[in-house]
């Protein structure tokens, strides 16, 4: 039949009238204009729908909702409130029969609502293949014990409403609650709800009528169940719940047993530090504030690097650190309310003059200003002596007064020699390295670094690697605690954990990084790598087009590319870099193991198999900054 909107529209306001008397006569009226079989094709549309059903409807394990059954003229069917509410209607509408119309809108809601559940599953199966993560530098310690405690409770919300609930584990100044799905909890972030225990009533000699204040400091979805984290607002500790609770800790830990989550929490994280430690490969700088020396943080993997930079000059990076375009950005950071962070990107030109090696530090933004300098590097490249890129990323902590960096190398595609360009050195006068004024360099060795405690202030985040049959596979991931100054993507959690393979460009870069550092030694390292990232949404999922800037034969082909990703917010440059781990965990850690093994012997067990299968740590640093401003200079030489 046609699909004319006009005749669609005219068959639903005639359909409701065909058990109604005068429905001849309004038919021919309203239908008058129509050709003859447009007329008849809308009468055999309008009997169809308008026709008694046969059959029953049975959404018995069709649906997953509350199913009741629903008499009608003799037979039974199945409804939820959903189809009760569309075939009560349906029947005011046709004068008591059910029709056509009325199951095909019933059998459509199924549909959905099976629809939904497929989305649903396949939600919560992204959800379970995500990678679990943590946070680096976070202590994961508690000031008191957690029991998993399973008791029925009263929650009463601030306008009355009473809400059934089970305690999953409680603790003296919180607790985790465990409701039934209700759309209206899920906005209750920060709320302020009363607390009855009843259950313990039943159990224990304990007031029930005794309301406690907590606030909801947390709240997950998971089952079709809403968790909600509690916190008290009363942290005295001098009431009847805290005496019970504390007799409970002292006298039945056994039965109930020990919440140690956040010590397996700590375990993980120090653990997976210490490897990550090991494969950093950029030079870490800390300098506290006042003080006349800044220490480089010596690791397994940056010696080429930190050499690099003291072969000539033995303090070149503190005359770097003394630059007044890094202080600027020291000072920016200070300023700042939240702990961010920020980068420079700077050249450094080494060159043989008399005899003596001399130093040129030269910042992005003094390159884009003068196309002298420009001129300089082309010709420079021309004759053999290249320009090294480096990126330095600075964060500051208020609270330690302590100034973080990370240094890293930028190695890209080689330029094109422009050899018409003239060797002009005096341009470079200005930028020439005379050895640092105030400041020191201190070398940390790799024991003294530890305990710096670096992961505080990462400027990077890792992926580790477990060994999955043959392949090795990212688990797990180590996130970087500040999320100010960064890129869109970067900072997304999700992007980050959804275990599509999305941070290493997609599938075939994925697997060519992962096979790369399977053929790396226990004692190398995979080379930095550069990629490129363009997240493209789809009708279902984010897809991402990944490419290593190494596959172009030149840097100006991949500033083409790089600035016209550049007007696109999903676009992402992340430098690569990784190691074997050797899976040996530190004393202080099997410590903690042996604590968690007398309470939960399963999830010790669990921890050290975890560590026995892992492969590999993979550091991934932003450089979508440095990137940009590197190909805006192609533009312009």
């Amino acid at each position: 039949m046609s699909s004319d909107p006009s005749i669609e529209s005219l068959i639903d306001e005639l359909k409701t009238d065909y058990h109604r008397s005068q429905f001849e006569s309004l038919f021919k009226r309203k239908t008058k204009h129509l050709s003859g079989p447009e007329r008849l094709q809308a009468r055999m549309r309008i009997t169809e729908l308008a026709k008694p059903a046969l059959g029953v409807i049975d959404l018995r394990k069709k649906i997953q909702s509350e199913i009741e059954p629903y008499p009608f003229q003799g037979r039974v069917h199945y409804f939820d409130i959903a189809a009760k509410r569309l075939f009560e209607d349906g029947l005011r509408l046709y004068k008591g029969v059910f029709t056509n119309d009325t199951k095909q809108q019933i059998l459509a809601l199924k549909t959905q609502h099976q629809q939904l559940a497929e989305d649903k599953a396949l939600a919560q199966q992204e959800q379970e293949k995500a990678l679990a993560s943590f946070v680096a530098g976070r202590e994961y310690q508690r000031c008191e014990q957690r029991i998993n405690l399973v008791s029925a409770v009263t929650m009463e919300l601030a306008d009355g409403q009473e809400f059934s609930a089970m305690t999953v584990d409680i603790s003296n100044n919180g607790l985790q609650l465990k409701l039934g799905f209700d759309p209206q909890l899920t906005g209750l972030k920060y709320a302020r709800v009363k607390v009855y225990f009843s259950g313990l009533s039943d159990d224990f000699v304990f007031d029930a009528t005794q309301e406690y204040e907590y606030r909801v400091v947390g709240l997950k979805e998971k089952d079709f169940c809403l968790y909600l984290r509690l916190r008290r607002m009363d942290e005295t500790g001098d009431d009847e719940l805290s005496r019970f609770l504390a007799a409970m800790l002292s006298k039945s830990r056994r039965r109930y047993k020990v919440n140690v989550e956040h010590l397996a929490q700590r375990v993980i994280a120090r653990g997976h530090e210490s490897y990550w430690f090991d494969a950093v490969q950029a030079v870490p700088i800390i300098l506290k504030a006042g003080s006349a020396s800044c220490a480089l943080v010596q690791t397994n993997s940056n010696q080429t690097l930190l050499n690099s930079w003291q072969q000539h000059q033995s303090d070149l990076i503190a005359e770097l650190i003394e630059q007044p375009w890094v202080q600027s950005v020291v000072n920016e950071l200070r300023k700042s309310r939240k702990p961010t962070r920020r980068q420079v990107t700077l050249f450094r030109i080494s060159l043989p003059i008399n005899k003596v090696w001399r130093e040129y530090l030269l910042p992005l933004q003094a390159i884009q200003k003068e196309k002298s300098l420009i001129a300089t590097l082309n010709a420079l490249r021309a004759a053999g002596y290249g320009a090294r890129c480096y990126q330095l990323t600075l964060t500051y902590s208020k609270d330690d007064e302590l100034i973080y960096g990370e240094l890293n190398a930028i190695k890209t595609p080689l330029w094109r020699e422009h050899s018409n360009e003239s060797l002009k050195l005096s341009v470079l006068q200005e930028y020439r390295a005379r050895g640092a004024k105030t400041l020191a360099c201190k070398l940390l060795s790799p024991q003294a670094s530890a305990e710096q405690n670096m992961f505080r202030y990462a400027l990077s985040s890792a992926l580790f690697l477990y060994k999955n049959g043959v392949d090795w596979e990212p688990q797990l991931a180590a996130l970087m605690s500040i999320a100010e100054g960064l890129p869109k993507l970067f900072d997304d959690t999700e992007f980050w954990l959804a275990n599509n393979e999305r941070l290493l460009g997609g599938r075939r870069l994925s697997s060519e990084l992962r096979k790369a550092l399977r053929r790396v030694s226990e004692n190398s390292s995979l080379s930095p790598r550069i990629l490129l990232l363009r997240v493209t949404q789809t009708t279902q999922k984010d897809g991402v087009m990944g490419r290593e800037i190494s596959e172009y034969d030149s840097f100006e082909e991949a500033a083409e590319y790089i600035r016209f990703l550049d007007e696109d917010d999903n676009f992402i440059a992340l430098l690569i870099s990784g190691q074997p781990c050797q899976n040996q965990i530190s004393a202080e850690l099997m410590t903690d193991l042996s604590y968690i093994q007398r309470y939960l012997p399963h999830r010790a067990k669990e921890l050290e198999t975890s560590f026995k299968q892992l492969r590999a740590v993979m550091t991934l640093t932003d450089v979508t900054q440095t990137l940009s401003g590197l190909a805006q200079l192609t533009e312009q030489s």
